[in-house]
């Protein structure tokens, strides 16, 4: 276009400018800008806001500042996209403060200021400010309630989640699949398996979300033979799962202590559907082994893989041989830890555990000593959370 000398215009520019935007290509978006100064080009008011989303979305905040404070009249545009720039650098307070001092908000920038709340794992603030939202009368949209329903379900209160249901039916939500999915989960998080189930048989159309929820709402209430139960009806419907979903069903095996069927599973995994196992599944894997007391089978499985090892799978060995009182495979499993994170406290303390519960107090003392050395906390490696 530049070769044919056509000149373009605002419109063309701001397309541009969004494009560059959406596939955050910096450099292209500084290029055209340095071809509006250059050009002399007028930049009007849609022309400010494309450049303001540009940089804001390729999280160039500084000179999305600039352009949006040289504004004189800032419209909605420019706000959200500066609202949700903000967002994502994690500056959430001059977020809010520019969203309050919006003059004018719809339903994009309530969402884009809910949604910064949800992906900054600040569920209390989803919740107070979608209140307010409802109180100026905004209808919610589909962004809105997929933040609003993850937050409750990270709050966990069924109150709340009973509370939104209702909002979710009185906004004719109930056909959009996704948030139906999010409403199983949601259920599930707060308590209630038997809601969790009601929206699951009301759906009248159902994806591998909607079954992988469902089943993963079993494993989490420890109902093991029903998430089995309702896998084998996924297959009879023709739905193929994912490896997120032998990933739940796994861990629903893991807790219900449900060896054979784990087994089969990842049998089923591997040659049926040929998902390649990720380090999540091995450490279901393991850990349910380790809880029936097969070590030598999970050490196999460990020493098989086609990924390396991590510490979240060496934890799990080191877990169950705490569980069970196996000194030498635990100070073999410590040992890997400790290649891989010379400075993981749960490795020393669990170790530890395990020698003073086998009244092998001496060598727990030493291992205490060594804790000193390193600065490790006794408290520390009581919950194991092999990360």
């Amino acid at each position: 276009m530049k070769r044919s000398r056509v000149v373009p215009d605002q419109v063309i520019l701001a397309t541009v400018l969004s494009t560059c935007g959406h596939t955050r290509h910096l450099r292209s978006g500084k290029t055209i800008h340095s071809y509006i100064q250059v050009s002399d080009i007028f930049v009007d008011a849609r022309l400010s806001s494309a450049l303001i989303n540009m940089y804001a979305s390729c999280m160039d905040m500084e000179m999305a500042d600039k352009i949006y404070s040289g504004m004189q009249r800032k419209d909605l545009v420019s706000s959200t996209a500066m609202v949700c720039g903000y967002a994502k650098n994690g500056k959430i307070e001059i977020a809010r403060s520019i969203f309050n001092h919006m003059a004018e908000k719809d339903v994009v920038s309530w969402s884009a200021m809910i949604s910064a709340y949800a992906e900054n794992n600040q569920p209390s603030e989803v919740l107070n400010l979608f209140n307010k939202m409802q109180g100026c009368g905004v209808s919610p949209d589909e962004i809105t309630m997929l933040s609003v329903i993850s937050a409750c379900a990270n709050i966990g209160s069924l109150d709340k989640a009973r509370w939104i249901h209702s909002i979710v039916g009185n906004h004719g939500f109930y056909k959009i699949l996704s948030i139906c999915n999010a409403l199983i989960d949601m259920f599930s998080k707060c308590g209630s398996l038997t809601l969790a189930l009601n929206m699951f048989n009301a759906m009248p159309r159902k994806n591998v979300i909607t079954w992988t929820s469902m089943i993963a709402a079993f494993a989490m209430h420890g109902d093991g033979p029903s998430a089995l139960t309702l896998f084998g009806q996924m297959k009879g419907e023709g739905v193929e799962p994912n490896g997120v979903t032998f990933l739940v069903l796994l861990y629903a095996c893991c807790h219900a202590g449900l060896v054979y069927e784990g087994r089969s599973l990842f049998e089923c995994m591997l040659q049926e559907y040929r998902i390649e196992p990720k380090h999540e599944h091995y450490g279901c894997m393991v850990d349910l082994m380790g809880r029936a007391k097969l070590m030598q089978e999970a050490v196999d499985l460990i020493e098989s893989m086609h990924i390396r090892p991590n510490v979240a799978i060496w934890g799990s060995l080191l877990a169950a041989c705490w569980m069970h009182g196996d000194i030498e495979l635990g100070e073999f499993a410590a040992k890997k830890i400790l290649e891989l994170d010379p400075n993981h406290d749960g490795a020393y303390v669990l170790l530890s555990n395990i020698h003073a519960k086998s009244g092998n107090w001496n060598n727990a003392q030493k291992l205490r000593v060594m804790m000193k050395v390193h600065g490790v906390s006794k408290e520390t490696g009581y919950t194991v959370g092999w990360s």
